[in-house]
């Protein structure tokens, strides 16, 4: 090798030299290069992943809104309802959304559209796995604004509501209008065991947290009192069918009548307490202790027949000893006829 490179004169040395060192420069620009784009290509495949674990963890955390909202709409919709069941949970629905605050207190005066009386409408089985319930909805006098928000109202509902057909007439010495609205309801066949646990009556999240003291469902007069009050389950609320199937009716012999719940809590702890009731003439609810003196916060009832829910928050007195309570108690101003069901009372969550 070095004789060969000896017989080589200055000038060929030089372009060997040159020619060698060209070549090394190509095998190194060609190793860079491909170096260059593995390392662009790992660049790209890495944040191709990152990208991927953020959409999985945006996935995720809607997939929890949703399964929430199709427990909810869920919730809506049993084969084992009856036709006064179906009646009864649209009657209240519609009021509901009739309300000028959807989701505030049920006994608000305030409307958004005045709806005297819904008549009973009519259930039609398709055949094919679920129910049609066709009611009409009559509004004598409300402005065009209240109409439309109420209309977008029912198209929203949980309740699988559809409008088929729409009148509007309006008098010729105003601008109020009136309303003919006919509504269905689809009730789809099966009760899905997630719409129970996400039912808005029994939240799911720690069990230690949200553990009810009470929780009767009106099926008997388990733990309830009265003076000068007649008491016995009822599978009716007027002439609307129980909620579960069973309530507690009371009835009233004088004025200032009273039925109470007994319940023995720990003292100085915040309580929470939910009842539904309906009642022909006005009633109050609220909380006493075995003394009959009244806990602040008492709630007018009023004698409409409507089932409502009422919510009340208290907090105990006393000192080491159970404290006893009648929660919820129902006073009859005038006496009459009232309708309980569905007491749930819980500590309150800090």
């Amino acid at each position: 090798m070095n004789s060969l490179w000896e017989r080589l004169n200055e000038r060929e040395q030089r372009l060997t030299i040159a020619t060698a060192g060209v070549v090394c420069l190509a095998l190194a620009v060609m190793v860079g290069v491909r170096a260059a784009g593995y390392l662009h290509e790992l660049d790209r495949t890495i944040a191709r992943l990152e990208q991927d674990i953020v959409n999985y963890a945006e996935q995720e955390a809607r997939g929890v809104s949703v399964s929430k909202a199709y427990a909810g709409v869920a919730a809506q919709h049993s084969s084992a309802w009856t036709e006064a069941e179906i009646h009864n949970r649209l009657r209240q629905e519609i009021y509901r959304l009739a309300l000028e605050d959807p989701e505030g207190s049920p006994d608000s005066p305030n409307k958004l559209v005045e709806i005297p009386t819904l008549r009973q409408g009519a259930l039609r089985d398709t055949g094919h796995g679920y129910r049609e319930y066709q009611l009409s909805i009559k509004i004598p006098q409300t402005d065009i604004y209240s109409l439309a928000l109420f209309l977008i109202r029912l198209q929203a509902s949980p309740q699988s509501l559809r409008i088929d057909g729409l009148d509007i007439a309006r008098s010729p010495d105003g601008p109020l209008i009136g309303a003919n609205i006919n509504v269905t309801r689809t009730v789809v066949a099966g009760s899905p065991d997630e719409a129970e646990a996400g039912s808005p009556e029994m939240p799911s999240g720690d069990p230690a947290a949200l553990a009810y003291v009470a929780n009767w469902d009106g099926t008997d007069a388990a733990g309830w009192e009265g003076d000068s009050c007649d008491m016995a389950p009822s599978p009716t609320v007027g002439s609307l069918v129980a909620d579960g199937g069973s309530c507690l009716k009371l009835a009233a012999g004088k004025p200032d009548a009273t039925a109470y719940m007994r319940q023995e809590l720990e003292p100085k702890t915040t309580y929470e307490l939910s009842v539904q009731v309906a009642a022909e003439k006005p009633v109050l609810i609220m909380i006493a202790d075995a003394k009959g003196t009244r806990y602040e916060g008492t709630v007018d009832v009023p004698g409409d027949g409507r089932c409502r829910r009422y919510k009340l928050a208290f907090t105990t007195g006393g000192d080491k000893d159970k404290v006893k309570l009648g929660a919820p108690v129902i006073l009859f101003k005038d006496g009459g006829t009232a309708y309980v069901d569905n007491v749930l009372l819980k500590k309150a969550i800090d």
